[in-house]
C-alpha cells in the first residue's frame, strides 16, 4: 500500500485533475512552487504534494473533500513565521494568504472584525487605527503573520503578560471538518454543550 502523502503518479495526475476541475482559485503543482512553500521560518524542509490558494470557503470545502477521497493530508499555511515547521507538511499545502486574507466585517460599537484567515496582523490593525482599535499582539513578525496562523499557533508577543494571548481575542470560528462539515466553534453554556455532544456527526464527537 502507498504510504500516505505519498500518492503514486496515477493518484497525483487525478487528485490534480479534480482540484483543478472543482477549484476557482490557484492549483499548483510545478516544482517551483511546491520549493516555495517546502519550509517556513523553521529550520525544516518538507516538500509538498502540490499548493492550493483557495478564494472562498467553497474552495475550502471541495478541498477538504477532494484530499479525503484521494487520500492525500493538508497543512493549512499562513505567512510562513512558523518556527518549528507548523506551516509544512507532506500533503496537500492550503495557503490562505494570497486570495482569503480580507476584512469581512467590522463593528466598531461592538468591537469586533471577521476576518479570512490570510488577513495579515499589521494590515488588520492599520484598519482599526482610524477608529481607535487595535488587535494588542506584540508579535516580532506582524508584518507577515496571519489571524489564522495566529489562532492556529495561540500566538502571544512579548507583551502577553499584560494583553494575553491570540485565544484571548477570538470570540468564533468558522471551521471545516475532517468530513468537509463546516461548523461554527463557540463559548457554549453547559446546556448547549451537551446537546452538541449527543449528536452523532463528526462536530459532536469531537
Amino acid at each position: 500500500m502507498t504510504p500516505r502523502d505519498q500518492l503514486d503518479p496515477e493518484a497525483l495526475t487525478a487528485l490534480r485533475r479534480d482540484l483543478e476541475d472543482n477549484i476557482e482559485g490557484d492549483v499548483r503543482f510545478e516544482r517551483f512552487f511546491r520549493g516555495m512553500h517546502s519550509t517556513d521560518a523553521s529550520v525544516y524542509q518538507i516538500i509538498p504534494l502540490g499548493v492550493v490558494a483557495p478564494r472562498s470557503r467553497d474552495d475550502v470545502v471541495r478541498v477538504v473533500e477532494l484530499c479525503s477521497k484521494h487520500g492525500a493530508s493538508i497543512t493549512a499555511r499562513g505567512g510562513g513565521t512558523s518556527q518549528a515547521g507548523q506551516a509544512i507538511g507532506p500533503g496537500l499545502q492550503l495557503d490562505f494568504s494570497r486570495h482569503m486574507n480580507r476584512l469581512l466585517d467590522i463593528d466598531i460599537e461592538g468591537r469586533t472584525v471577521r476576518v479570512e484567515p490570510g488577513m495579515v496582523l499589521d494590515e488588520l490593525n492599520a484598519r482599526l487605527k482610524p477608529h481607535g482599535l487595535q488587535l494588542p499582539l506584540d508579535l516580532s513578525t506582524s508584518s507577515r503573520a496571519t489571524i489564522g496562523g495566529m489562532i492556529a499557533n495561540n500566538s502571544a508577543g512579548t507583551r502577553s503578560i499584560v494583553y494575553g494571548k491570540t485565544i484571548d481575542y477570538v470570540e468564533e470560528l468558522e471551521v471545516v471538518l475532517a468530513d468537509a462539515t463546516s461548523v461554527m466553534m463557540q463559548v457554549l453554556d453547559e446546556d448547549a454543550r451537551h446537546e452538541k455532544s449527543k449528536r452523532d456527526d463528526l462536530e459532536g464527537t469531537c
